[in-house]
């Protein structure tokens, strides 16, 4: 009795003290609400004197990876094209002659296909623009008929409905909309001569474009600095800009410019025992094909070659497939790294660790401002896919409009409806244009005395060796970039062009050059100032 008495007392001792508190805590609150609605001054601010001068985020500490991470195709050329862009439009403006000898920018650093005025295809955007209109607007309007296609109206009723009625303003699963994933499953099924079903929905991912997907997965490979990946050289400069930002080693290894590009095991293995013997942890490894910057497409051996390489060193196969579509010569096609190891027997097997990206911003549709692509896995466990589609989340999701474009880009009208034979023809029609530019543009480089220029058999660029004179080097150094910089600022800055030095891709040791686009419709022009303006620059340099 004696106990439970004087746990009583204790429990109401700590009751009151609790009030008290209490009370105290509310009276303060009450004391800091009046004194915030009160017309008196109340100094609850520090003074500013205290305050520091000092910015936290400077160049000085703004992250070392981030200063170092160099994106060529959008860095020193294209950012003195836009400055150049802008003074000329000012200058039109104003009444004012040009004060450079040409009037307009030709951009070729890019690989933009609606930007130099290559058209988007009808029935896509038929489809795209219905989706986007409310309902009422669109495919319930009682004249739509009258304004699109059956088949445009009866496709985007399905999307819509796979959107869940919500359409394209709402978010959606953060691996892509179903549907549209199932379309992309298909489409690599009937490419690749597949089984129908064998190809997972839940190991595709529709993000913003190829390079998101990329950037995703060599997020997962680099797990700490020892880590590296293959790179070819040369390469897009997402994959070196990216293990720059992400601290991880980049392993190059060299494509045979004397062979159209190629690669051999040779040089595989040269690459990757360096870098074991230099303690790199190498992860993984990056194949282009059809090539950017080479514009090589590989051939079947080729492919199967790199796809046992990684397979016999336990290297996950990064394939950049997204110019698939790009082969232009009748002898050549595209052979995709999934085919090649199902073929070879590794994905029953259980054998490969594969992801293979695709874009929309490629091939002939070009609709690179809709950012959207896909990567496909093989290979690779649940619980890994699990954490990537944690990371997927954490950005919700990617462009309603973007799954949608892929998912028309994987599956367009049926042979027999209506749009189907205007479909392809304007199909047609594109690639034919890159056909004959791809031959216009290589043939004419490589006729230029001072160049050297492999035909551009796929994808949408030429990547020439340019012979530099004398005086280049030095000037180059002494103005603080490389040789083939100064010869693309001089060139844009002589002729309007701009393209991209070849260092910003990778090279060779004493190799110059630039990678171009042969998109624009000026390509012929663009080969005639190329050819002047570089007699006129190798007598500017001459000693």
């Amino acid at each position: 009795a004696t106990h439970l008495s004087n746990d009583k007392a204790s429990r109401s001792s700590r009751r009151k003290g609790s009030a008290r508190f209490i009370g105290a805590v509310m009276f303060s609150l009450t004391r800091a609400v009046v004194a915030s609605t009160s017309t008196a001054p109340f100094h609850v601010v520090a003074e500013t004197s205290v305050i520091p001068t000092r910015k936290r985020l400077t160049i000085d500490t703004i992250s070392d990876n981030l200063k170092t991470m160099e994106y060529a195709v959008r860095g020193k050329i294209a950012i003195e094209a836009d400055r150049i862009t802008q003074e000329l439009s000012k200058q039109k403006k104003n009444g004012l002659p040009s004060s450079f000898p040409f009037d307009h920018i030709i951009y070729t650093n890019i690989g933009n296909p609606h930007a130099v005025a290559q058209k988007a295809l009808t029935w896509p955007r038929q489809v795209m623009a219905l989706l986007q209109l409310p309902d009422a607007l669109g495919i319930d309007h009682p004249n739509a008929p009258e304004m699109f296609p059956e088949d445009a109206l009866q496709r985007a009723r399905e999307m819509k409905a796979a959107l869940g009625g919500h359409g394209t303003g709402a978010y959606t699963h953060s691996k892509g909309v179903r549907q549209f994933r199932k379309d992309v499953a298909q489409f690599i099924e009937k490419r690749d001569g597949a089984t129908p079903g064998s190809v997972d929905i839940e190991s595709i991912f529709l993000t913003a474009g190829a390079s998101e997907a990329i950037t995703m997965l060599m997020t997962a490979l680099i797990k700490d600095p020892s880590c590296g990946i293959m790179i070819p050289i040369p390469q897009y400069p997402l994959y070196s800009a990216t293990l720059d930002l992400l601290g991880g080693q980049k392993v190059g290894y060299y494509l045979d410019e004397n062979s159209v590009w190629g690669l051999n095991l040779e040089e595989l293995e040269r690459s990757l025992a360096d870098a074991k013997a230099k303690g790199i942890n190498v992860a993984g490894l990056v194949l282009i094909n059809p090539g950017n910057p080479t514009g090589q497409v590989l051939s079947r051996d080729e492919v199967k070659d790199i796809v046992l390489f990684c397979a016999r060193h336990n290297l996950v196969l990064l394939s950049d497939e997204v110019y698939q579509e790009n082969v232009y010569r009748e002898q050549d096609e595209f052979f995709s790294c999934r085919r090649a190891a199902d073929e070879l027997g590794l994905i029953k097997n259980d054998a490969i660790q594969l992801c293979s990206f695709h874009s929309v911003s490629k091939g002939v549709f070009g609709e690179c401002g809709q950012r959207g692509g896909y990567v496909e896995m093989i290979g690779i466990d649940e619980d890994v896919i699990d954490i990537l589609y944690k990371l997927a989340a954490s950005k919700l999701c990617s462009s309603t409009s973007g799954q949608a474009m892929v998912s028309l880009m994987c599956r367009g009208p049926n042979r027999g409806d209506v749009s189907y034979q205007s479909h392809e023809q304007e199909k047609k029609a594109i690639f034919e244009g890159l056909r004959d530019r791809a031959q216009l543009v290589s043939k004419g480089l490589d006729n230029i005395p001072g160049f050297s220029c492999q035909p551009a058999t796929g994808a949408m660029y030429c990547f020439p060796s340019v012979h530099m004179p004398p005086g280049v080097v030095k000037a180059s150094q002494e103005l603080g970039f490389s040789p083939d910089t100064l010869y693309a600022l001089d060139l844009l800055q002589s002729t309007g062009i701009c393209v991209v030095p070849a260092s910003g891709f990778g090279q060779k040791a004493g190799r110059f050059g630039f990678r171009t686009t042969f998109l624009s419709p000026e390509s012929r022009r663009v080969v005639e100032n190329i050819r002047n303006h570089y007699e006129s620059f190798c007598a500017k340099y001459s000693n």
